[in-house]
């Protein structure tokens, strides 16, 4: 067919543009059509934060683990929003996060690997010792990175497991977390 004998809005640049409008408002009105997309303006804190049943998932993963799981109370005003198995050093790791009252996030990833090797493993970002605190009693290192953006990772020797701490956080949300976290019992595993 010569350029002669297309319609003229096929001669130009503005066919290119009007498809693409046309598909565009398509997919608008066919995903709109089906209410499973939403649209809230605004900063991301204006929603309500969604809740998961991190102490199901939790309690499958001390059946599934071949250490001691544990799941502490939910601190008042805490949302746990995120539970997942995870991995450090190649072995699975259940990991629990948490919004804090003040809008910060904090997640609990455990595992049975060696101190050294947890810290190490958890992500490829090093990490040094920077200080220690306790906290009900047991010693919690706190490792930093000179990276910006590496958050600093506070672990935590249970002798049965390690508990890696880390998030957006204030140091007492996560002194908090802490204390609730090593006073908890380990959940039930199979044949206990």
């Amino acid at each position: 067919m010569s350029a002669a004998e297309k319609p003229r809005i096929f001669q130009d640049g503005r066919d290119m543009f009007l498809s693409l409008a046309l598909i565009v408002v398509l997919m608008v009105v066919s995903v709109g059509a089906t209410g499973l997309c939403t649209y809230e303006p605004g900063a991301p804190e204006g929603g309500p934060v969604r809740e998961v049943d991190a102490h199901t998932f939790m309690g499958m993963e001390a059946r599934a683990t071949n250490f001691p799981v544990r799941m502490p109370e939910n601190p008042d005003g805490w949302v746990t929003n995120s539970a997942r198995r995870g991995q450090v050093n190649q072995t699975p790791a259940p990991i629990v996060g948490w919004v804090t009252a003040d809008r910060g996030f904090i997640q609990l990833t455990q595992t049975d690997q060696e101190l050294a090797d947890a810290v190490r493993g958890i992500d490829p970002h090093p990490r040094e010792l920077d200080r220690t605190v306790q906290v009900s009693g047991h010693e919690v290192q706190i490792y930093h990175s000179d990276e910006d953006d590496v958050r600093d990772l506070w672990v935590v020797d249970m002798g049965d497991a390690r508990l890696l701490f880390s998030g957006a956080g204030k140091d007492e949300e996560f002194e908090t977390l802490i204390d609730a976290t090593v006073n908890s019992a380990p959940l039930p595993r199979p044949g206990e």
